[in-house]
């Protein structure tokens, strides 16, 4: 039995008082898969398996980020180039009189690099405004990008980290510019297949209906735009929030960016990625309250250094790199441990069941452990 079994065992407790229906998780330790653990049903009536996809939701991000890195490898454009130079439309502003456009903000945006956004420090909101597209609508992706691209600025390019899913869905634009090729298509042969991650989708079709486990409490319930579950949804492949995947795949892919493992990325990439490139001003994820006075995320993936009480545990190294997502997902690695760990359910964090209890962090605290004592 692997040294971890134990610690996996905590997310029976979830399925059997019912915190979520359905749960997977992986342990990938010194170059392999150490460990895996399913429990519930992922629908009604079928049970979680290996290979079930869980909906990654904001866990897209550090894959999207990664094919944006190897655009900057292959010489396409630098981590500097301002996004105007890609997307040129990003520097024009719909109506200049607009309620929630700030002239002078608006007048800084030429400055706003591939960079700002990646580690979510350009000044763009979080989300795209309902007076500029509704998700209700159905509308297409591109139409989305495109309401994305006019959203005004709320604080200067480098002034304050604000997660923003806005400025990810333009950084994909403007890979597919620099490239000439669609962005799922790019993200598939740059990153997902030279990684082997066979199990990560990021627009499934019908062949994958009998795979993916259905979310709990997900937004715009009961209609054709539902969150996660619908076939809208699936077919939008949101580069911000819309693939889906398998805890193994996840904790593999995290792993790729520990020193010495195989990777389509430079080094100096992977580095870029995993450390803070924000320059540690404050700030963080405004929507759920996550405030830090001196935040720290890479491009793409979050940096936990010392942020207090963090989803990651307290046992954790500084150096670990993480991401979350609110359809129930969490993915992180300890790159001084050797140490990947990704964890998935099938309910939204709408209702914050894993920081309250906080059965995240004690989780992977335990998971930590496990890996110092038997390591």
């Amino acid at each position: 039995m692997s040294d971890f079994a134990g610690p996996l065992r905590a997310i029976d407790q979830w399925i059997a008082t019912s915190v979520v229906a359905g749960a997977s998780a992986a342990v990938w330790h010194r170059g392999a898969i150490a460990a895996t653990h399913v429990a519930g049903d992922a629908r009604p009536g079928v049970p979680v398996r290996d290979d079930t996809l869980f909906a990654l939701a904001s866990v897209s991000k550090p894959i999207t980020a990664a094919a944006v890195l190897t655009g900057v490898d292959d010489g396409h454009f630098t981590l500097d180039t301002p996004v105007v130079a890609l997307v040129p439309e990003f520097g024009e502003v719909d109506d200049p009189l607009a309620g929630d456009v700030l002239p002078q903000l608006e007048a800084l945006r030429d400055r706003i690099t591939i960079r700002h956004l990646l580690c979510h420090t350009s000044g763009l909101p979080e989300n795209v405004s309902a007076q500029r597209v509704r998700m209700r609508d159905l509308p297409p992706l591109d139409d989305i990008v495109d309401a994305m691209i006019v959203t005004p600025l709320t604080s200067e390019p480098g002034e304050v980290l604000r997660y923003s899913n806005v400025g990810v869905g333009i950084v994909a634009r403007a890979l597919e510019r620099a490239t000439g090729m669609p962005f799922h298509a790019y993200t598939g042969s740059r990153i997902l297949e030279p990684l082997g991650l066979t199990n990560v989708a990021t627009r499934p079709g019908n062949e994958f209906d009998d795979r993916i486990a259905l979310v709990d409490d997900p937004g715009n319930p009961g209609t054709d735009a539902e969150s996660y579950n619908s076939a809208y949804w699936r077919t939008l492949g949101l580069p911000w929030g819309g693939f889906f995947g398998t805890p193994v795949d996840l904790a593999r892919f995290a792993a790729s960016f520990v020193t010495g493992q195989e990777s389509p990325l430079t080094a100096g990439s992977r580095a870029e990625m995993t450390t803070d490139q924000t320059g540690g001003v404050p700030g963080g994820v405004h929507s759920a309250g996550l405030v830090w006075k001196q935040g720290a995320w890479g491009l793409g993936w979050e940096v936990a250094a010392d942020k207090p009480n963090h989803w990651t545990g307290s046992r954790r190294s500084p150096h670990t790199f993480c991401h979350w997502g609110q359809a129930g997902t969490l993915v992180w690695a300890d790159p001084t441990r050797d140490l990947a760990f990704a964890v998935f359910a099938n309910r939204s964090v709408h209702r914050p069941w894993p920081l309250k209890p906080p059965r995240w962090h004690d989780l992977s605290d335990a998971i930590v452990e496990t890996a110092d004592r038997f390591g």
